[in-house]
Order: structure tokens, then C-alpha cells, then sequence
């Protein structure tokens, strides 16, 4: 047995990388409010692949029928040329059935398959990535994934910082990470305050009204002036705000708005 790579012509190439990333934006309205995010996709505008190669491989064995020589050819799979360097070129993914069951029945193992066919279509798949390497698109492709890399870690930190969702970036800043909105921003940020400042001054008030061994008593809090429950109004008013579901469509926030209904019984507000 043997492996044997035919390379033939298909009619087109399949299309290639969009030659750039466009930032496109999504309107929509909750409760009277408007509301933008600003998402990314590749131009329809592509490279043009000029090859339209493809290689079928195959095993060939010999075998004797009535005293004479014949040969069968059992193909393996067929592998266009920029299936490698869109998809790779490990020849498992493009064999319909599986190389255990191709194996199974050339009455071979699956690693005598896999160097069979390797040893002849590796150095094949070496020289298409290195010719694709050389060319316009390829280019383009390791920029636009050195963008969306970016753009992944620049997300990373703004959940990270602000303590949001992943998808609240993408209302304030494009792909780019230019700021598109301003506004939305300053009202993260303000949310932002608010909980650390909540989160401040409850310390404050359970240091101040828990005993040695008594625990925290929940209506000591009643026990507020008035210019320490303004305070807490304040922020009970711009975690609502923040966390109402009008403010987060596509976000389940019951659990956010039941702690702050909690909160505001117990501190009488």
C-alpha cells in the first residue's frame, strides 16, 4: 500500500478575508429609552484567491485476482487549497466518516494510515502556508486578528474595572476602542461610584451598629439622622437605576433588584 495525492482543479476558490474590519452600530429602544451598541464584521469586499487547487488523497494496493495483478484506490478525503489556511491541515478534519473507520477498512491501524498519508501530504501543506504567507491577504488576516486581540483584552479590563457585563462595552467604545458614547460611559462609571460608595458607607454603618457578640441589628439603622438617610437614598436611587431591567434589556437583574428591595425595607429608607 501507498499513499497517492492527485491534484485537480475545482471551478472557483472559495471566498476570501474580508479586506477590513467595519465598525456597524444597532439601534434599539427600551422603555422609551434609546440605546446603541456598537458591534464589528468584515467588509463584504474580499481578497481574490487565485488558486483552485485541490488534492484528493488516496490509498492504492496491489492485489492478485484469477492469477493477474490488479490495483483498487480507496480515497481518503480531498483537501482544497485554502482549506489549509482557513481550517488547517491535519487530514482527520476532511475524512467524512472518520480515519479510524478508513483505517478499519484497509485492514491497517490508524497511525499506519495517518504516516502513510502524511509523509507525502506534509510537505504539500507546508509549501501551500508558506506561499499563503507571502500574500495580501494574509496580511490583513494577522492584523484584523491583531485587532479583535486587543479589542478582547481591552473588554477584559473594562469588565474587570467596572464590574459589567461584557456587552456594556460594547455601548460605549468600537472595536478601534474609540469612544462612540460618551454618556453611557459616564453613567457606568457613576453606577460604579455608587456601589463603592454603598459599599463604604454599609461597612461604616455595620461597624457602627454591631454589637461585641450581639451581631448586626437590622432596625438599628432606623436609627439614622436625616442626613445619613438622604445618603442612603442617594444610593439606593442610583443602584435602582442602574440595575431596573428597563436599563439592562437582555439581562435578568431580579436578583440584583430583590437584594436593593431587601436593603431598602431594612434601612427603613
Amino acid at each position: 500500500m501507498f499513499a497517492v495525492i492527485q491534484e485537480i482543479k475545482a471551478k472557483k476558490a472559495p471566498k476570501g478575508e474580508g479586506k477590513t474590519i467595519e465598525v456597524y452600530e444597532t439601534r434599539y429602544t427600551v422603555g422609551g429609552e434609546p440605546y446603541c451598541k456598537y458591534d464589528y464584521r468584515y467588509s463584504d469586499e474580499c481578497f481574490e484567491r487565485p488558486v483552485k487547487n485541490s488534492y484528493r488523497i488516496s490509498i492504492c494496493e496491489s492485489y492478485r485476482e484469477n492469477g493477474k495483478v490488479k490495483k483498487r484506490q480507496t480515497v481518503i478525503c480531498t483537501i482544497r487549497y485554502y482549506d489549509v489556511v482557513d481550517s488547517g491541515d491535519w487530514i482527520g478534519d476532511y475524512v467524512r466518516g472518520g480515519l479510524e473507520e478508513k483505517a478499519e477498512a484497509l485492514g491497517l491501524e490508524e497511525s499506519e494510515l495517518v504516516e502513510m498519508v502524511c509523509r507525502k501530504w506534509n510537505p504539500i501543506a507546508e509549501r501551500i502556508l508558506a506561499e499563503y504567507q507571502q500574500t495580501e491577504e494574509y496580511a490583513a488576516r494577522e492584523e484584523h486578528r491583531r485587532i479583535i486581540s486587543e479589542h478582547a483584552r481591552r473588554v477584559d479590563a473594562f469588565v474587570e474595572l467596572y464590574g459589567v457585563e461584557r456587552s456594556e462595552y460594547r455601548h460605549c467604545y468600537d472595536v478601534f476602542g474609540k469612544l462612540r458614547d460618551p454618556a453611557y460611559l459616564e453613567k457606568i462609571k457613576a453606577g460604579y461610584e455608587a456601589r463603592k460608595e454603598y459599599e463604604r458607607q454599609s461597612r461604616r454603618y455595620y461597624e457602627k451598629f454591631t454589637g461585641s457578640y450581639g451581631g448586626y441589628d437590622r432596625t438599628a439603622a432606623r436609627g439614622c439622622d436625616e442626613a445619613e438617610k438622604a445618603i442612603l437614598k442617594k444610593f439606593y436611587r442610583a443602584l435602582s437605576k442602574m440595575y431596573h431591567p428597563d436599563s439592562n434589556p437582555g439581562r435578568d437583574t431580579s436578583g440584583e433588584m430583590t437584594v436593593l428591595n431587601r436593603i431598602k425595607g431594612e434601612w427603613g429608607l
